[in-house]
């Protein structure tokens, strides 16, 4: 059988993320080996027993962080490079007024005239380490990116930068992610555990950056393998922040033969199929701690253009890696427009995402309690 990606449904959850149009490229193809006897499969998880729900300060938290992002800075690439600089800066501030992280920033060279820039630039993912009490276990990399998409003659990804124009504001893609981040750190900030967590801040997902060697998570990535690191995991949340109903001009109908159904009650795990195994060891006991129903998705990568977001870098070395997301294009059209702004963020439910997210992470993460 060709087509071999799974799809699990499980009940316990709600919803988030940012997609992109290649994807659909890939559902389009599956969709016909799917016609041709291949089947999905889903999985319902037993009753969720410690879905006690989000603290109210973690929505609240959220909003500021995101309103921050892309109410106060807006636009964030290396076409906006002064909002860029700032949107840094203020990350690394979040990150080292917890206390407890040892933060850096690490440099990513960008060819200038690849992109239509003036010169040679270089800008920073910025990290946050977590050393773990027993580091021999592994690594696990909780990775968002913060910049946002230029203006191009379209919604999609496709055509040249025009950075005469105003881009996207990012509020759901990516700030919800980079809020999730920075909240996933403050939970985990009390606990003793035996794996390294690496909180990392990635540059230049956006087009025209995405999936060439001046995007941030390829430089990290690569960095990781490097080193010799084994057994690393990565989670990159990604356009986190909608679950609510709204226009779907940008769907494609295809998707809901996959698993991931326009109503948007859940939120989605998407990998490809190296990653199902970290998939389903998150998504079991996500499951049962959330109020959101969870689905995942694990695709066969049939080309480049099988990805999703930062996940990608990492399946290039080799390290399992897969998206949280509300499925983006897929749930609402504010994607990569003008209008993806803070007020339209569905806070709670992307708290509750979060919240449970980081009670999984503790756990496999090894929690031995208090610090």
């Amino acid at each position: 059988m060709v087509f071999t990606g799974a799809f699990r449904a499980y009940k316990g959850g709600r919803l988030n993320r940012q997609g992109r149009t290649t994807v659909l490229w890939a559902l389009a193809s599956a969709s016909l080996l799917l016609l041709a006897g291949c089947t999905s499969k889903f999985t319902q998880s037993a009753p969720h027993r410690d879905a006690s729900g989000a603290p109210p300060i973690v929505a609240l938290e959220l909003r500021r962080m995101i309103e921050t992002l892309a109410g106060d800075i807006k636009e964030r690439n290396l076409y906006r490079p002064a909002n860029l600089a700032l949107a840094q800066a203020w990350i690394e501030e979040e990150f080292r007024r917890l206390g407890y992280l040892t933060v850096r920033r690490l440099p990513v060279h960008v060819k200038g005239s690849d992109f239509g820039l003036a010169q040679d630039v270089t800008t920073w993912n910025i990290e946050a380490l977590l050393p773990g009490t027993e580091p021999e276990r592994g690594t696990i990399v909780i990775g968002a990116h913060y910049d946002t998409k230029v203006a191009t003659p379209g919604w999609h990804d496709h055509g040249p930068p025009l950075p005469h124009r105003l881009g996207t504001p990012g509020a759901n893609d990516n700030a919800s992610g980079v809020a999730a981040m920075l909240s996933l750190a403050s939970q985990l900030k009390d606990k003793r555990l035996a794996e390294t967590l690496r909180f990392v801040a990635f540059v230049n997902e956006e087009p025209p950056f995405y999936q060439t060697e001046a995007m941030g998570s390829v430089v990290y990535a690569k960095m990781l393998r490097q080193e010799g690191l084994r057994n690393v995991r990565m989670i990159t949340p990604e356009t986190l922040g909608c679950y609510s109903v709204r226009l779907r001009n940008k769907r494609n109908r295809l998707v809901s033969l996959f698993g991931l159904p326009d109503y948007p009650n859940y939120v989605a795990f998407l990998g490809n199929l190296d990653s199902q195994g970290w998939i389903n060891q998150v998504a079991v006991p996500f499951s049962e701690r959330s109020k959101i129903e969870v689905r995942t998705l694990a695709l066969p990568e049939l080309s480049d253009k099988v990805a999703w977001s930062d996940d990608w870098s990492f399946w290039q070395v080799g390290y399992p890696a897969f998206a949280v997301t509300d499925t983006a294009f897929l749930r609402h059209d504010d994607y990569h427009e003008l209008n993806d702004v803070p007020v339209n963020i569905d806070y709670d439910p992307m708290a509750e995402v979060v919240w449970s997210l980081g009670l999984v992470i503790a756990k496999l993460a090894g929690d031995g309690g208090e610090g």
